[in-house]
């Protein structure tokens, strides 16, 4: 190959190639430990709740254990923990309460929704109850009427969310 123009093509085409053969790998491999789960979520739904819920219940927080273990090996993280302070960026307040005893405004009360970051992009913002200390109403907003809410992520806006 002595043209220049072909040579390129040819190196940007190889480089395409092995691209999508690693991310189909990451995909299938993804894809295995999902079905791992779901095998899982069978064995326990063919063995029936004939135990007491409290061993089912353990069950299925085994299963729950494995899948989130799994997804974090592969680089998906949790956003929105109880006790850590919302951030606009990755938290949706979607309700606000006083601030407990001893709490901080800001502070995460409750997770309704878990939040997810994969490989330091953010896929979905976690919708959470947020502590407010005086000053800030009930209903969301503070005393001047601005609502206090997080941002969404392009594609997750409220009615187009991804599930």
């Amino acid at each position: 190959m002595s043209d220049p123009t072909a040579r390129l093509a040819y190196e940007h085409a190889r480089a395409l190639a092995a691209r999508d053969a690693a991310h189909q790998a990451l995909t299938e491999r993804l894809l295995l430990r999902c079905a791992d789960a779901l095998d899982s979520f069978d064995r326990l739904l063919a063995d029936g709740a004939a135990s007491d819920v409290e061993t089912y219940r353990g069950s299925l927080a085994l299963i729950a254990g494995q899948l989130e273990r799994d997804l974090a090996e592969e680089g998906l993280e949790r956003v929105g923990r109880v006790g850590e302070r919302a951030e606009p960026a990755t938290h949706h307040i979607a309700e606000v309460r006083p601030a407990p005893p001893g709490g901080s405004g800001d502070e995460v009360l409750d997770v309704l929704r878990r939040g997810y970051r994969y490989r330091g992009h953010l896929l979905r913002t976690a919708r959470v109850v947020v502590a407010v200390e005086d000053g800030t109403a009930e209903d969301g907003t503070d005393q001047g009427g601005t609502e206090r809410r997080g941002t969404e992520p392009r594609g997750t806006e409220q009615g187009t969310e991804r599930e």
